[in-house]
Protein backbone atom coordinates (compact mmCIF):
# COMPACT_ATOMS: atom_id res chain seq x y z
CA UNK A 1 0.00 0.00 0.00
CA UNK A 2 1.53 3.45 -1.07
CA UNK A 3 2.59 5.71 1.83
CA UNK A 4 1.64 9.48 1.65
CA UNK A 5 2.57 10.29 -1.68
CA UNK A 6 3.14 14.19 -3.02
CA UNK A 7 4.34 15.68 -6.15
CA UNK A 8 7.77 15.50 -4.64
CA UNK A 9 10.11 12.55 -6.18
CA UNK A 10 10.97 11.30 -2.87
CA UNK A 11 7.46 11.02 -1.59
CA UNK A 12 6.23 9.11 -5.03
CA UNK A 13 9.75 7.23 -4.42
CA UNK A 14 8.87 5.95 -0.47
CA UNK A 15 5.27 5.20 -1.63
CA UNK A 16 6.52 2.41 -4.52
CA UNK A 17 9.32 0.86 -2.36
CA UNK A 18 6.71 0.69 1.06
CA UNK A 19 4.73 -0.96 -1.64
CA UNK A 20 7.33 -3.40 -2.63
CA UNK A 21 8.55 -4.45 0.72
CA UNK A 22 11.37 -1.34 0.73
CA UNK A 23 12.96 1.05 3.42
CA UNK A 24 14.20 3.65 1.06
CA UNK A 25 15.38 7.00 1.61
CA UNK A 26 16.63 8.57 -1.26
CA UNK A 27 18.09 11.63 -1.76
CA UNK A 28 16.50 15.07 -2.69
CA UNK A 29 17.86 16.05 -6.20
CA UNK A 30 17.74 19.71 -8.14
CA UNK A 31 15.33 19.19 -11.50
CA UNK A 32 18.31 20.73 -13.46
CA UNK A 33 21.29 18.57 -11.85
CA UNK A 34 22.59 15.36 -14.34
CA UNK A 35 23.46 12.24 -12.50
CA UNK A 36 24.50 9.09 -14.08
CA UNK A 37 22.60 5.52 -13.07
CA UNK A 38 25.36 3.07 -11.26
CA UNK A 39 22.95 0.13 -11.39
CA UNK A 40 19.47 -1.42 -11.72
CA UNK A 41 17.49 -4.06 -9.88
CA UNK A 42 14.36 -5.90 -9.87
CA UNK A 43 12.81 -5.71 -6.42
CA UNK A 44 9.33 -7.21 -4.94
CA UNK A 45 8.04 -10.78 -4.78
CA UNK A 46 7.83 -10.45 -8.49
CA UNK A 47 9.76 -8.39 -9.55
CA UNK A 48 7.09 -5.58 -10.07
CA UNK A 49 9.93 -3.04 -8.32
CA UNK A 50 12.81 -1.64 -10.15
CA UNK A 51 15.38 -0.24 -8.20
CA UNK A 52 17.48 2.69 -9.60
CA UNK A 53 20.76 3.52 -7.79
CA UNK A 54 22.06 6.90 -9.03
CA UNK A 55 26.35 8.10 -8.80
CA UNK A 56 25.35 10.49 -5.63
CA UNK A 57 24.95 7.45 -3.59
CA UNK A 58 20.58 7.70 -4.13
CA UNK A 59 18.15 5.51 -5.60
CA UNK A 60 14.70 5.53 -6.04
CA UNK A 61 11.82 2.83 -7.36
CA UNK A 62 10.04 2.59 -10.56
CA UNK A 63 7.23 0.53 -11.31
CA UNK A 64 8.66 -2.32 -13.59
CA UNK A 65 5.80 -1.52 -16.46
CA UNK A 66 7.57 2.38 -16.54
CA UNK A 67 11.06 0.94 -15.91
CA UNK A 68 10.59 -1.16 -19.46
CA UNK A 69 9.91 1.64 -21.25
CA UNK A 70 12.70 3.82 -20.78
CA UNK A 71 16.43 2.64 -22.48
CA UNK A 72 17.68 3.17 -18.58
CA UNK A 73 21.05 1.19 -17.57
CA UNK A 74 23.94 1.45 -16.27
CA UNK A 75 26.02 4.61 -17.30
CA UNK A 76 23.07 6.35 -18.55
CA UNK A 77 22.47 10.18 -17.35
CA UNK A 78 19.68 11.24 -15.57
CA UNK A 79 18.38 14.05 -14.68
CA UNK A 80 16.26 15.48 -11.67
CA UNK A 81 12.75 16.72 -14.17
CA UNK A 82 13.18 12.88 -16.07
CA UNK A 83 13.33 11.54 -12.46
CA UNK A 84 9.89 13.27 -11.45
CA UNK A 85 8.41 11.95 -14.53
CA UNK A 86 9.18 8.75 -14.24
CA UNK A 87 7.77 8.65 -10.63
CA UNK A 88 4.86 10.66 -11.16
CA UNK A 89 4.02 7.70 -13.83
CA UNK A 90 4.75 5.07 -11.80
CA UNK A 91 2.55 6.69 -9.28
CA UNK A 92 -0.25 6.47 -12.18
CA UNK A 93 0.80 2.55 -12.77
CA UNK A 94 -0.17 2.51 -8.69
CA UNK A 95 -2.96 4.28 -8.20
CA UNK A 96 -4.65 2.23 -11.35
CA UNK A 97 -3.46 -1.17 -10.10
CA UNK A 98 -5.09 -0.70 -6.71
CA UNK A 99 -7.56 1.32 -8.10
CA UNK A 100 -8.69 -2.12 -10.36
CA UNK A 101 -7.62 -3.92 -7.23
CA UNK A 102 -10.82 -2.22 -5.66
CA UNK A 103 -13.16 -3.00 -8.00
CA UNK A 104 -12.62 -6.35 -8.41
CA UNK A 105 -13.83 -6.92 -4.93
CA UNK A 106 -16.67 -4.59 -5.24
CA UNK A 107 -18.87 -2.16 -7.48
CA UNK A 108 -17.25 1.37 -6.64
CA UNK A 109 -18.82 4.71 -7.94
CA UNK A 110 -16.04 7.33 -9.42
CA UNK A 111 -16.13 9.58 -6.43
CA UNK A 112 -16.24 6.63 -4.03
CA UNK A 113 -13.44 4.99 -5.73
CA UNK A 114 -11.09 8.82 -5.83
CA UNK A 115 -12.01 8.89 -2.22
CA UNK A 116 -10.72 5.13 -1.64
CA UNK A 117 -7.87 5.90 -3.45
CA UNK A 118 -6.75 9.87 -1.78
CA UNK A 119 -7.14 7.90 1.51
CA UNK A 120 -4.44 5.23 0.23
CA UNK A 121 -2.23 8.39 0.08
CA UNK A 122 -2.41 8.94 -3.73
CA UNK A 123 -2.03 12.43 -5.62
CA UNK A 124 -4.69 13.81 -7.09
CA UNK A 125 -3.06 13.84 -10.79
CA UNK A 126 -2.44 9.83 -10.09
CA UNK A 127 -6.21 9.36 -8.66
CA UNK A 128 -7.53 11.57 -12.09
CA UNK A 129 -5.42 8.70 -14.21
CA UNK A 130 -6.38 5.67 -12.24
CA UNK A 131 -10.39 7.31 -12.78
CA UNK A 132 -10.22 7.84 -16.15
CA UNK A 133 -8.02 4.24 -17.06
CA UNK A 134 -10.70 2.26 -15.65
CA UNK A 135 -13.85 4.19 -16.90
CA UNK A 136 -11.80 3.57 -20.65
CA UNK A 137 -11.81 0.15 -19.75
CA UNK A 138 -15.53 -0.20 -19.00
CA UNK A 139 -15.39 -1.08 -15.22
CA UNK A 140 -16.80 2.12 -13.47
CA UNK A 141 -20.04 3.28 -14.52
CA UNK A 142 -22.22 4.96 -11.65
CA UNK A 143 -25.41 4.51 -13.31
CA UNK A 144 -24.61 0.84 -13.16
CA UNK A 145 -23.75 1.15 -9.55
CA UNK A 146 -26.80 2.56 -8.49
CA UNK A 147 -28.73 0.07 -10.53
CA UNK A 148 -27.24 -2.51 -8.57
CA UNK A 149 -27.13 -1.26 -5.51
CA UNK A 150 -30.39 -0.23 -5.50
CA UNK A 151 -31.86 -3.40 -6.45
CA UNK A 152 -30.11 -5.34 -3.89
CA UNK A 153 -31.30 -2.97 -1.22
CA UNK A 154 -35.48 -3.14 -2.51
CA UNK A 155 -34.73 -6.85 -2.46
CA UNK A 156 -34.11 -6.98 1.57
CA UNK A 157 -35.27 -3.70 3.18
CA UNK A 158 -38.65 -1.94 2.98
CA UNK A 159 -37.40 2.15 3.17
CA UNK A 160 -38.91 4.99 1.50
CA UNK A 161 -37.71 6.98 -1.39
CA UNK A 162 -35.45 9.83 0.37
CA UNK A 163 -33.66 7.16 2.15
CA UNK A 164 -32.80 5.09 -0.70
CA UNK A 165 -31.57 8.33 -2.06
CA UNK A 166 -29.50 9.19 0.45
CA UNK A 167 -28.00 6.24 0.10
CA UNK A 168 -26.94 6.50 -3.01
CA UNK A 169 -25.88 10.01 -2.27
CA UNK A 170 -23.39 8.72 0.53
CA UNK A 171 -22.06 6.02 -1.92
CA UNK A 172 -20.71 8.71 -4.03
CA UNK A 173 -24.07 8.41 -6.85
CA UNK A 174 -23.87 11.68 -8.70
CA UNK A 175 -28.12 13.56 -7.54
CA UNK A 176 -28.92 13.36 -11.32
CA UNK A 177 -28.24 9.66 -11.50
CA UNK A 178 -29.70 8.60 -8.22
CA UNK A 179 -33.38 10.62 -9.14
CA UNK A 180 -33.30 9.04 -12.20
CA UNK A 181 -32.79 5.50 -10.99
CA UNK A 182 -35.08 5.57 -8.38
CA UNK A 183 -37.55 7.40 -10.59
CA UNK A 184 -36.97 4.21 -12.96
CA UNK A 185 -36.76 1.46 -10.88
CA UNK A 186 -39.21 2.84 -7.10
CA UNK A 187 -42.01 4.90 -8.96
CA UNK A 188 -44.27 6.47 -6.37
CA UNK A 189 -47.07 3.75 -6.58
CA UNK A 190 -44.23 1.34 -5.72
CA UNK A 191 -43.64 3.27 -2.63
CA UNK A 192 -46.76 3.38 -1.63
CA UNK A 193 -47.59 0.10 -1.60
CA UNK A 194 -44.92 -0.52 0.57
CA UNK A 195 -46.04 2.44 2.23
CA UNK A 196 -49.44 0.14 3.08
CA UNK A 197 -47.97 -2.22 4.31
CA UNK A 198 -45.50 -1.39 6.90
CA UNK A 199 -48.54 0.41 8.31
CA UNK A 200 -51.10 -2.27 7.96
CA UNK A 201 -52.78 -2.33 12.07
CA UNK A 202 -51.29 0.73 13.39
CA UNK A 203 -52.51 4.09 14.80
CA UNK A 204 -52.59 7.54 12.70
CA UNK A 205 -49.77 8.73 14.78
CA UNK A 206 -47.86 5.66 14.79
CA UNK A 207 -48.14 5.20 10.99
CA UNK A 208 -46.88 8.88 10.11
CA UNK A 209 -43.97 8.31 12.61
CA UNK A 210 -43.18 4.76 11.53
CA UNK A 211 -42.94 6.37 7.98
CA UNK A 212 -40.74 9.24 8.54
CA UNK A 213 -38.52 7.32 9.75
CA UNK A 214 -37.79 5.34 7.54
CA UNK A 215 -37.16 7.88 4.80
CA UNK A 216 -40.76 7.74 2.98
CA UNK A 217 -41.59 11.02 1.04
CA UNK A 218 -44.07 13.22 2.77
CA UNK A 219 -46.56 13.20 -0.39
CA UNK A 220 -46.28 9.42 0.26
CA UNK A 221 -47.08 9.74 3.91
CA UNK A 222 -50.41 12.27 3.41
CA UNK A 223 -51.55 9.96 0.44
CA UNK A 224 -51.39 6.58 2.57
CA UNK A 225 -52.80 8.41 5.63
CA UNK A 226 -55.55 9.83 3.41
CA UNK A 227 -56.22 6.74 1.82
CA UNK A 228 -56.73 5.09 5.45
CA UNK A 229 -58.51 7.91 7.25
CA UNK A 230 -61.83 5.88 7.73
CA UNK A 231 -59.85 3.19 9.24
CA UNK A 232 -57.90 5.28 11.78
CA UNK A 233 -61.83 7.04 12.60
CA UNK A 234 -63.39 3.50 12.99
CA UNK A 235 -60.05 2.19 15.20
CA UNK A 236 -60.20 5.18 17.85
CA UNK A 237 -63.77 4.90 17.89
CA UNK A 238 -63.20 1.07 19.77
Amino acid sequence: MPGDVSSSPSARSRAFASSAGEDVSPAESDSASVLTVTSVELKGATGEAVRVHLSDGSFFILHAEIFARTSLHAGSPLDGKTREDLLARSENVLARIRALGLLSRSAQTRKGLARKLQARGFSAGAVRFAITRVMELGYLDDRQFADSWLRSRLSVRRDGWSALYRGLIARGVPRPVAEECLTELYPAEAEAEVARSLVAGLSRDASIRKLAGKGFRSRTISAVIRARGAGYRGSEGE
